[in-house]
């Protein structure tokens, strides 16, 4: 009796052991992704970290949700800079002049707020999600061109809140 209670014990402590590092990273500590498509081609992956998105109210006072990836979680260096003021779950139109898309670090593009949509459907006091409809001139060759179609962007945003933030 007593050797089967020693290893229960122990297998009880080596679970607890192996599982002890799960919540490390963006679920326990804040942070996220950004997962898009360009035309519908290869998607692709951006992590978040605590720092590059502000929600409103925590830590701050204003009322706009912003996210501003860094070129270093990109693969190919792309970044994005996506503002929503006063956001609500559905579709908010973004804030083009806070609003940009960099295709692997060459130029910046507005995204254009006339028919861009960021599409919350989970906004609380510890998650943020959304689907990403956006459209941006086509800039990749270094310099936009209003000749060719626009870009457009689809994607997924998570955003999880670390709890000593809120």
């Amino acid at each position: 009796m007593q050797n089967s209670r020693l290893k229960i014990c122990l297998a009880v402590s080596f679970l607890l052991m192996a599982c002890s590092d799960i919540n490390d990273g963006w679920e326990a500590n804040g942070g996220g992704y950004l997962k898009y498509k360009i035309d519908g081609e290869g998607e692709r992956t951006i992590e978040l970290a605590e720092s590059d998105v502000e929600v409103p109210f925590i830590k701050n006072n204003h009322r706009y949700f912003l996210v501003r990836t860094r070129a270093s979680e990109s693969k190919r260096g792309d970044q994005f800079s996506i503002m929503v003021n006063r956001p609500i779950l559905g579709d908010n139109p973004v804030v083009q002049q806070y609003s940009w898309f960099n295709y692997g670090g060459l130029t910046q593009a507005p995204i254009l707020a006339d028919s861009s949509i960021v599409r919350f459907d989970q906004k609380d006091d510890s998650t943020w999600t959304a689907d990403l409809e956006l459209y941006t001139p086509d800039c990749r060759s270094g310099k936009c061109s209003d000749s060719l179609p626009n870009l457009h962007i689809t994607g997924r945003l998570r955003y999880w809140i670390d709890p000593d933030a809120r």
